[in-house]
């Protein structure tokens, strides 16, 4: 959202501030963000601005689904082309429409690029993930895109090990790498809190209370679409309360589908087990809710390597994940269920809050699993694919030029 003083705000609940941007300056001295940008006629006092020095925004017009799209379609086109004729060097983030366009100006260029591959499109277009009419021909459309795109490109990163890697494979010429879109500078549980979490969990044995002890479910997750299964969680919830399981759950984010999943809660009969808490300021807030939550729980439809999940790990938390993207990666077979199974989701979450030394065991093994996404190793690979698109740039592998500027495409 652009304001009238000109300044730009990522929109709730996208994560992207200024900070999120900054760490492209260690390589480009400018950054470009291609994106769509809606003007608003407000100050956004104490929000957290996208825009700053070094990074400037290349507006497009903001569009809202495929008829949108395609009323916009032409000055799309040109805007994309004016924004990348402003950069030397050009990354690609898909799946994503504007990624796309970016892509086919590039061809006509002839310029090399990097693409950062955060996702699978044939899972985000799945039959439960969008529902609208175009859905099968934009989700052959984008998969044969991102192929097409990563054996073009001269550098992929992946957010995956090897999922995303096996149906969207780069070419042999090409530099290639991994590491997802994660921060858990300051926010891995120290041993102490880790042990304080041990002992809460055989506090809650069965065997040593009178009363079922109250269990807190907890997700993260955007609700502008269902990628994450929300709605298989509320329904899981809903089985697990029927059979007597003593369960809360809290939903932190927000979207367009919220209000859906509150009536879909109130249907279900257990508005007054399921607390829905909007977006959440990254840092300790998200913390706080992890540190409280007994057992996390991300049945989404599709992923690439879901951040929420490795800083809940990195919490302590015992986790369960459905077996799509880069969650098995994460998550062993024995805490993974199939996508868009809620009564299967549900008798996993019975199996877990009976067994407390399985979710001592889970505790232990995500806490240590995490330490594989410390920041130390994650900059150092994000880092040397950043150097690797400076180089297709022709300017070296060192800032050196203030005309070194690098376009994303959002």
């Amino acid at each position: 959202m652009r304001i009238p003083a000109g300044h730009v705000y990522p929109v709730p609940p996208a994560v992207e501030d200024y900070a999120f941007w900054h760490k492209y300056l260690e390589v480009f001295e400018q950054v470009v963000v291609l994106s769509r940008v809606r003007t608003v006629p407000i100050e956004l006092a104490g929000c957290a601005r996208a825009d700053g020095p070094g990074v400037v925004f290349g507006d497009l017009p903001d569009y809202l689904g495929p008829w949108q799209y395609l009323r916009c379609l032409p000055t799309l086109r040109r805007r994309v082309k004016e924004v990348v004729g402003m950069a030397d060097a050009f990354l690609l983030r898909f799946p994503g429409a504007v990624s796309l366009l970016a892509w086919k100006s590039l061809r006509e260029r002839g310029s090399p690029f990097g693409v950062q591959v955060v996702g699978d499109p044939w899972e985000v277009f799945s039959p439960e993930g969008v529902r609208t009419i175009v859905r099968p021909f934009v989700r052959r459309i984008w998969t044969r895109g991102l192929r097409q795109i990563c054996r073009e490109a001269s550098a992929v990163a992946y957010v995956s090990r090897e999922g995303l890697q096996r149906h969207y494979p780069a070419s042999e010429r090409a530099f290639v790498t991994h590491f997802p879109n994660v921060d858990l500078a300051g926010r891995t549980a120290s041993p102490e809190q880790l042990e304080a979490r041990v002992a809460r969990i055989r506090a809650g044995s069965r065997p040593a209370r009178s009363v079922m002890p109250l269990a807190r479910l907890g997700t993260l997750g955007s609700l502008a679409q269902l990628y994450k299964g929300p709605d298989i969680l509320l329904k899981a919830v809903a089985v697990c309360l029927a059979k007597g399981l003593n369960i809360e759950l809290e939903f932190a984010g927000d979207g367009a589908h919220r209000p859906a999943m509150e009536a879909l809660a109130q249907r279900l009969g257990i508005a007054g087990r399921a607390r829905f808490l909007g977006t959440l300021p990254p840092g300790q807030a998200v913390c706080d809710l992890l540190d409280r939550l007994d057992l996390f729980v991300l049945p989404s439809r599709t992923e690439g390597l879901p951040r929420a999940m490795v800083e809940a790990m990195a919490r302590g938390c015992p986790c369960i994940g459905s077996a799509v993207g880069g969650i098995p990666e994460l998550l062993p077979p024995e805490d993974m269920v199939p996508p868009g199974d809620a009564d299967a989701l549900a008798q996993k979450i019975f199996e877990v809050l009976g067994d407390t030394d399985r979710m001592e065991r889970m505790a232990r093994r995500n806490w240590e699993a995490a330490k594989e996404y410390a920041p130390e190793v994650l900059v150092r690979r994000r880092r040397e694919f950043y150097m690797k698109v400076r180089e297709l740039a022709g300017h070296g592998t060192g800032p050196s030029s203030l005309s070194d500027r690098v376009s994303e495409a959002v």
